[in-house]
C-alpha cells in the first residue's frame, strides 16, 4: 500500500485573527494565575509556552508497521491546527508542533518523546500516533505531560495523563456491540483469525469472545496467520468448522488474501468483520477482495457528509492539500488528537500548565469532536473502557464503495 510522505519540519500556523469558531481558551499555569483568573499570556512559564504560541509534540509512526495505520496522520493535525490558529489561535497564541518518528518501536517512542521534550523546542505535550505509545508512557506519566491519541495499548488504561476518544484494548468488561451485530447479520459461528498470538491479540480476541457470547454466537475456530503458508488450508479448516462469521484482528491486506481463499473453498460467510481498513486508497487497490466485509469505526464516515466532514474536507484542501485522497482514517485520528488538545486547552483557562491541562480535560463530560464521535464521551469516565458505540460500513459488492449501514451508529451495553 502506498503511503504519503513529507519532509520532518515544524508545523505552524500563524495567521491570526479574532479568536474564536472551535479554538479556545489556555490553561491556567500559575499560582497566581489559577487564583486570580487574570494572568496576561506573557507571564506564562510552562514549557512549550510562549507569549505567541504553544509547542506540541508528535511522536508518529512514519516507518515500520505502524506506518500503515498512520500514514497521513500529520495531514489531519496540519489540517485541524490550522483551522484553529486561522481563527486566532488559543488565546492569541498559534499552536504548532515538531514531529519525530516513532518507527512502530517502543523503544524508539521513547527516545522520539524524549527529544521533544527535552530538546526539540521543549514541547507542551505529545500526540501520539503510533501503535507503541506504551514506550514512552511511564516518561510522559512522571512528568504530567499530557499525551492523546489512539489507545492501541494497555498502557494508555492506567495513566492519568493519557487521553484518548476511543480503547482497543480494556482492562474492564467487553461490551456487546460486536456480538449484537453479528447476530443482527445472522451470524451463529464464529472464526477468529489474528494476526499473531501475541498478548494485545490474545486479550482483543478475549473481549471479541465475550461480545459474540453474549449474543449467543459461538466461536468454533481459531487461528493466527503469522507465518501462513496457506490461506486454502485456513479456509478448508473454517468450512469443515461450520462457520458463517469471520473476525479478529485481521488486517486488510490479509484479509484480502484469506477471503478469496474462503471463497473459493465454497465458504459464502454472513459477517466478515474487520476492525481497520476504512480507506478509499484500499478500495483501488484490495476492493474487490474485500467486497461484503464490515468495517467498524469509532468516528462517523465521510460517506454521511455532515458539517464536520464538509468542515474537514475543505481545511485538508487548504492545509494538507498533498494528501489525496482526503478521507483516510489516519487523517481523522491526526484530526481528533489536534481537536482533543484543543478543546483540554480551551478548558483551562488562560495560561496552560500541564497539570492543569491534564485536570481539565478530565472534566469534560460531553465530547464528541462536533459530531465526528458516534456519541458524546465522558473523559472522566471512558479511561480504559472499550467504546459501546461503532459505526459500520461495508465494502460495496464491486469494492468500489464504502457504504454506511442503517442505522449506521450501533450501540451495545457494557458486559459484567
Amino acid at each position: 500500500m502506498s503511503l504519503l510522505r513529507r519532509p520532518r519540519r515544524s508545523r505552524s500556523f500563524p495567521i491570526m485573527v479574532a479568536a474564536g469558531g472551535m479554538a479556545g481558551l489556555l490553561a491556567a499555569c500559575s499560582v497566581a494565575s489559577e487564583e486570580s483568573g487574570n494572568s496576561r499570556p506573557g507571564s506564562c512559564t510552562t514549557p512549550g509556552v510562549s507569549p505567541t504560541q504553544i509547542q506540541l509534540g508528535a511522536a508518529i509512526d512514519d516507518t515500520g508497521p505502524g506506518a500503515a495505520t498512520f500514514g497521513a496522520f500529520r495531514s489531519g493535525v496540519d489540517a485541524r491546527l490550522g483551522v484553529a490558529n486561522q481563527a486566532g489561535g488559543v488565546n492569541g497564541r498559534a499552536v504548532v508542533y515538531d514531529w519525530e518518528d516513532a518507527r512502530s518501536d517502543p523503544a524508539l517512542n521513547q527516545k522520539a518523546v524524549e527529544h521533544l521534550i527535552e530538546t526539540k523546542n521543549t514541547s507542551f505535550g505529545i500526540m501520539q500516533g503510533s501503535i507503541v505509545a506504551l514506550g514512552s508512557a511511564d516518561y510522559t506519566a512522571e512528568r504530567d505531560i499530557p499525551v492523546i491519541g489512539i489507545g492501541f495499548d494497555s498502557s494508555w488504561n492506567s495513566h492519568e495523563n493519557m487521553f484518548s476518544w476511543t480503547y482497543y484494548l480494556s482492562d474492564g468488561p467487553a461490551t456487546s456491540t460486536w456480538g449484537e451485530f453479528v447476530k443482527s447479520q445472522g451470524g451463529t459461528r464464529a472464526a477468529l483469525i489474528g494476526l499473531s498470538m501475541n498478548e494485545a491479540s490474545l486479550q482483543y480476541q478475549r473481549q471479541l469472545t465475550a461480545s459474540l457470547a453474549s449474543a449467543g454466537v459461538q466461536v468454533v475456530y481459531t487461528s493466527s496467520t503469522a507465518g501462513a503458508t496457506s490461506f486454502g488450508r485456513l479456509a478448508e479448516e473454517m468450512k469443515n468448522a461450520g462457520v458463517d462469521t469471520i473476525a479478529g484482528s485481521v488486517t486488510p491486506d490479509v484479509a484480502a488474501q484469506l477471503l478469496p481463499a474462503v471463497h473459493a473453498a465454497g465458504l459464502a460467510p454472513k459477517v466478515v468483520l474487520l476492525p481497520s481498513g476504512y480507506d478509499s486508497r484500499l478500495l483501488q487497490e484490495l476492493g474487490p477482495q474485500l467486497a461484503g466485509s464490515v468495517i467498524y469505526l469509532d468516528f462517523a464516515p465521510f460517506e454521511l457528509n455532515l458539517p464536520v466532514h464538509q468542515l474537514l474536507r475543505s481545511s485538508m484542501a487548504k492545509y494538507a492539500p498533498e494528501t489525496q485522497p482526503s478521507a483516510q482514517q489516519s487523517v481523522i485520528y491526526g484530526w481528533l488528537a489536534a481537536d482533543l488538545f484543543l478543546r483540554g486547552l480551551e478548558a483551562a483557562g488562560e495560561c496552560p500548565s500541564r497539570e492543569s491541562f491534564i485536570s481539565a480535560l478530565r472534566g469534560i463530560h460531553d465530547y464528541d469532536a462536533d459530531g465526528l464521535l458516534p456519541v458524546k464521551i465522558d473523559l472522566a469516565k471512558n479511561k480504559g473502557q472499550l467504546s459501546a458505540c461503532y459505526e459500520f460500513v461495508r465494502v460495496s459488492l464491486d469494492g468500489s464503495s464504502f457504504i454506511p449501514l442503517s442505522p449506521s451508529v450501533r450501540c451495545g451495553t457494557r458486559l459484567h
